[in-house]
């Protein structure tokens, strides 16, 4: 992959700041708006669900290399709906043994993925965001950080299945083009944009191309994301710089395309009307 560079004036500020890291382990919290994407029809949901879920995902990377999965978490159990109810709340759907491994000079990702009882193996080609680096600047965690920033598609937003914020369970990698006219009934329920804008910030300290979820391809690690004006949100939890890490793809699984685990996912979906918090998997569950 060809490393994108900062313009040499932007570029002398962090050269004298930091020594370089080439591998490490970072935690990121995603932070997603659940009350911004509630349907008209589903305003009375308010009331059972938090306004914000928080979830956490790990990232190892080195150099050339990351491996990205999610951190087992509790459900998150609602208020009571009286009369003895309650209901457990789960947003995105991705299952903690779900991961994406990406190589960045080869252009590869290599997905594993559970879907019902099944794990599937997905390879497919690097496809990154278009980024565009700004002027700005803000410190992260100690790191002097850059401001990139892009937009996302409908067809990026909602193909592939992408859980705003996504996570390793939805097929992210950049490779999104789906069919945005099926999508597009969601998408009027949900109140979704056909574009979101995109604001990231990376440091060019750590040498790696990686991020979290499908956010990546930038000359250093990202830090920060913040998509739709705040609808989704990750930030680093913990990052450590000493871990050595030994990242590799995943080799189990049943081998299957992109396009064919898209049906998969398709035909496990049909039927399910999510409520709202964004075009992926919400599942109220009713006790």
């Amino acid at each position: 992959m060809k490393r994108m560079l900062i313009p040499v004036l932007l570029l002398s500020f962090t050269l004298p700041l930091l020594a370089q890291v080439k591998e490490g382990k970072v935690v990121y919290e995603r932070k997603v708006n659940l009350h911004k994407r509630l349907p008209p029809e589903a305003e009375q949901m308010k009331a059972m669900l938090p306004e914000f879920q928080t979830t956490k995902m790990e990232l190892q990377f080195n150099q050339t290399q990351s491996l990205y999965k999610n951190l087992p978490e509790e459900e998150n159990q609602l208020p009571s709906a009286g009369e003895g109810q309650r209901f457990n709340f789960r947003f995105g759907g991705g299952s903690p043994n779900d991961a994406t491994f990406r190589d960045y000079d080869k252009e590869q990702i290599v997905e594993s993925r559970e879907l019902g009882p099944k794990t599937y193996l997905i390879e497919d080609t690097l496809r990154p965001l278009k980024w565009k680096i700004e002027g700005d600047t803000m410190t992260i965690n100690g790191y002097l950080c850059y401001k990139a920033t892009t937009t996302l598609s409908l067809s990026q937003i909602m193909g592939g299945g992408m859980r705003m914020g996504g996570g390793p369970g939805g097929g992210q990698g950049g490779n999104r083009e789906g069919n945005a006219d099926s999508a597009r009934p969601q998408q009027r329920r949900m109140n979704i944009p056909d574009q979101q804008k995109v604001e990231a910030w990376f440091t060019q300290d750590i040498e790696t191309s990686a991020g979290p979820d499908f956010f990546f391809g930038l000359p250093g690690l990202i830090m920060k994301v913040t998509v739709d004006e705040g609808t989704t949100e990750y930030k680093v939890l913990q990052l450590d710089t000493q871990a050595k890490t030994t990242v590799k793809a995943p080799t189990s699984g049943k081998k299957i395309t992109r396009e064919e685990y898209r049906k998969l996912m398709q035909q496990q979906m049909q039927g399910m009307r999510p409520p709202g918090g964004g075009p992926g998997r919400m599942m109220i569950i009713q006790q």
